[in-house]
This record gives structure tokens, C-alpha cells and sequence, in this order.
């Protein structure tokens, strides 16, 4: 989705499966998202989802935004085959977005 590539630059990239009560699920997120500069969002799997922003407000929100991209994509697929956006309108959008919108 177009907000995607806005807001994430990208995929949501899924992490690996922990289990809570260790550190390890907090290092599964940690190393998922350096993996994938300026991504806020990680879905971990079998979990869902954690986001991380310059503050609470911006970590909600990257929360919300997952959430609604989630669903979004899960509707699509129920009608068909989604067809990704190429990666350089991606970046384009990214660009667009961070440096020179206004919204973020």
C-alpha cells in the first residue's frame, strides 16, 4: 500500500517466533527492525505486532498504521492476488513523505 512505502519504506518485516518472558522476543524485535533501517514496525511471529518512534505518540501510530495495513491487505487477498508496488515508486513515496509532505 502506498502508505506503507510513506511510512515504512517497505514490507512489514516479520520477526521470529520467542517466547515471552525472556529478553529474547525484545532481541528478535531489536535485531528484525536493524535489518531494516527506518522501519518502525516488526510483526513477530506467532505474536503480532511491536513499533517503536521518536515518542509514544509515534509509536502508536506506527501501531494503528500496521494494524490498518494488516487489514487492508488481508481484504485484498480475499479477492485475489495484490500486485506490489515496484520498488522504486517505493522509495519515491518514502522520499516524498519523510522530506518533503509535511506530515511526518
Amino acid at each position: 500500500l502506498t502508505m506503507m512505502g510513506d511510512e515504512f519504506g517497505g514490507d512489514v518485516p516479520v520477526g521470529p517466533f520467542e517466547l515471552i518472558g525472556s529478553e529474547a522476543i525484545g532481541k528478535g524485535v531489536v535485531d528484525t527492525l536493524a535489518d531494516h533501517p527506518g522501519c518502525p514496525a516488526v510483526l513477530m511471529r506467532n505474536h503480532g505486532p511491536f513499533t517503536i518512534g521518536k515518542d509514544a505518540e509515534d509509536a502508536v501510530k506506527a501501531a494503528a498504521m500496521t494494524e490498518e495495513v494488516a487489514h487492508t491487505v488481508w481484504a485484498a487477498e480475499q479477492i485475489g492476488t495484490p500486485i506490489p508496488i515496484p520498488a522504486d515508486d517505493i522509495t519515491k513515496l518514502n522520499n516524498r513523505y519523510q522530506n518533503i509532505y509535511g506530515q511526518h
